[in-house]
């Protein structure tokens, strides 16, 4: 941060469905550049490490491990980038599975925090692969050796040390189109930035109103909201995306 403000920035990369290994690629590029750039916060879409529409590929758990392994090679291949960095990928958990947020910061996983609503209406059917967060969730999860002990959960903000204005929560995308979005509770404990990562679709309308919803709980939690959606090369037969990412600032 640089004089209270902090340079961010929202990244919808061009994604191929179960290609983890290639849109890790993806993903540790433009990460990269946009650090160069002096982001010190960059925020990537829903599942992004997968794509969002992999469908029954996500219960394989042959993807479920490629994607903890990219994950854990987009924090190495980061480490450089003075910026903290959010991605989403599918997170097996005592036999359920999250679609999760990881946040990244200079080679480390700080957090792994869970999608809160799993939204099952519509062009919408993610129950069919991920479960809500339990009361009962582990408070740390083991990935590997390198990342034995995680911080797990759906209350965890992330404060950076040296700034104390820099206080990060995560939600995922339905989480804020419901009435009591997990950012309330964030912002009341403290955040004051969101980032949401999301794969938000087009239809009629839908633009402006997701604009409107975005600066409206900007606005109600006096926080800045940053809003990463999935990329157009992730449509399919049942949804299209256009990358339409959002950054508010109070409002």
């Amino acid at each position: 941060m640089n004089y209270g403000f902090l340079r961010a920035g929202c990244c919808s990369p061009s994604l191929a469905v179960g290609d983890c290994a290639g849109n890790a690629d993806r993903i540790i590029d433009s990460a990269r550049s946009l650090c160069a750039e002096g982001a010190s916060l960059v925020v990537f879409p829903e599942l992004c490490i997968t794509s969002y529409t992999c469908g029954d590929l996500f219960l394989q758990r042959t993807l479920q491990l490629s994607a903890v392994e990219q994950l854990e090679r987009i924090a190495k291949k980061t480490a450089s980038c003075a910026a903290v960095i959010t991605v989403g990928l599918p997170l097996a958990v005592d036999g359920a599975l999250y679609n999760t947020a990881a946040v990244l910061y200079k080679g480390k996983i700080l957090a792994l925090v869970p999608k809160t609503f799993i939204p099952n209406y519509s062009e919408f059917y993610e129950r069919r692969y991920f479960s809500p967060p339990q009361r009962n969730l582990p408070q740390t999860v083991f990935l590997s050796e390198k990342n034995p002990s995680v911080p797990f959960g759906t209350d965890i903000l992330i404060e950076d040390k040296n700034n104390s204005g820099f206080v990060l929560g995560i939600e995922i995308c339905e989480d804020v189109w419901v009435p009591s979005p997990p950012s309330v509770s964030a912002c009341l404990g403290g955040a004051t930035v969101i980032a949401n990562l999301s794969a938000s679709n087009e239809v009629i309308g839908k633009a402006e109103y997701r604009r409107t919803l975005i600066q409206s709980q900007s606005a109600r939690t006096v926080c800045a909201y940053l809003y990463a959606d999935a990329c157009r090369d992730e449509s399919t037969q049942d949804l299209v995306f256009a990358s339409h990412n959002i950054i508010c600032e109070n409002g």
